[in-house]
């Protein structure tokens, strides 16, 4: 046996704990993003963006040694269709109270469509997201508000940003208009 066989063995097995580290990649596409305000809301909002994120793990590396001979084989371990991508709609708008009183908290809901205004289902929730924000916003100010919303598919075209609540200091509550939200956009 050679006096350098254990090193060699050593670094086969370095090799193969950094060939395993694998690496996470995203690419991104922006969305169409359309708002709509309610007559009279105490919630101004503007300047509504949203993008697709898929993210996805690069292919893993695996070396599998070979006692037999002095080469060894290279398995990828996420070959297509065993390493899913994921699919995640984040976007952003700028809220604006434009009431004569405080605000302590309100809602948006987000609505996430396909090319043929079908909404695109969540992931476990029903066709939209409710952002619920509870910070104080005084009269006259503006908030950016974030979102992220994981989706099933790339299927993705639009996404639609409406104030449906909103709850001032006084502890009044302020409720959007009954109407099915699908039907506004």
């Amino acid at each position: 046996m050679s006096p350098h066989r254990p090193l060699v063995r050593l670094a086969m097995v370095g090799a193969c704990c950094v060939l395993a580290a694998g690496a996470v990649s995203a690419m991104q596409r922006t969305l169409k993003s359309k708002i709509h305000n309610y007559k009279n809301a105490p919630i101004d909002t503007k300047r509504s963006q949203a993008a697709l994120v898929e993210t996805y793990t690069a292919p893993t590396q695996v070396m599998v040694g070979d006692s037999k001979a002095r080469t060894s084989r290279v398995r990828y371990a996420n070959r297509a269709g065993l390493a899913p991508s994921v699919f995640v709609v984040s976007g952003e708008a700028l809220c604006t109270n434009v009431s004569p009183h405080h605000i302590e908290a309100f809602s948006l809901a987000i609505v996430v469509f396909d090319a043929f205004h079908q909404p695109v289902q969540g992931g476990g929730q029903g066709p939209f997201l409710v952002q619920q924000v509870v910070e104080r916003l005084p009269r006259g100010a503006s908030k950016r508000v974030t979102w992220e919303q994981p989706v099933g598919s790339a299927d993705v075209y639009e996404v639609a940003v409406i104030v449906t609540r909103v709850r001032f200091e006084d502890g009044t509550i302020w409720t959007a208009p009954n109407e099915e939200l699908l039907d506004i956009f």
